[in-house]
């Protein structure tokens, strides 16, 4: 994992943060992590839980996203705020409550977004 970690680690600030929301239903951190290595390891520690897991860019909440897809369902919805072109706080929805609409049969112009989602209704 570590040869996975340093490209992923080259995006983020070194200060970076990390909140995790499993809601109590999904294993997750708890507390805030803090830095690059940290928020590195962490991200692709949940990625590796799956291996047939599959990332999608999607806005989430006006940020620049990444949608975690594992056979086909949403698993966990990412947020990033990035400044000077590395990622600086990073947000992930694991909670399934709260992907539920993530998880909604998409349209058939939108194919692989799910279509009660807010953010896919604005466009």
């Amino acid at each position: 994992m570590n040869e996975d970690a340093e490209p992923l680690e080259s995006l983020l600030r070194p200060d970076v943060t990390a909140f995790f929301d499993g809601g109590g239903k999904v294993r997750a951190p708890s507390r805030p992590v803090h830095g690059s290595r940290q928020v590195a390891h962490s991200l692709l520690t949940l990625l590796a839980r799956h291996p047939r897991a599959s990332l999608t860019t999607h806005a989430v909440n006006g940020r620049t996203g990444l949608i975690a897809r594992y056979d086909h369902q949403v698993a966990a919805v990412i947020g990033l705020d990035i400044a000077d072109h590395h990622v600086v706080l990073v947000w992930v929805v694991l909670n399934p409550d709260k992907l539920r609409s993530w998880n909604q049969i998409a349209t058939p112009d939108d194919p692989g977004h799910s279509a009660g989602h807010p953010a896919c209704r604005d466009r």
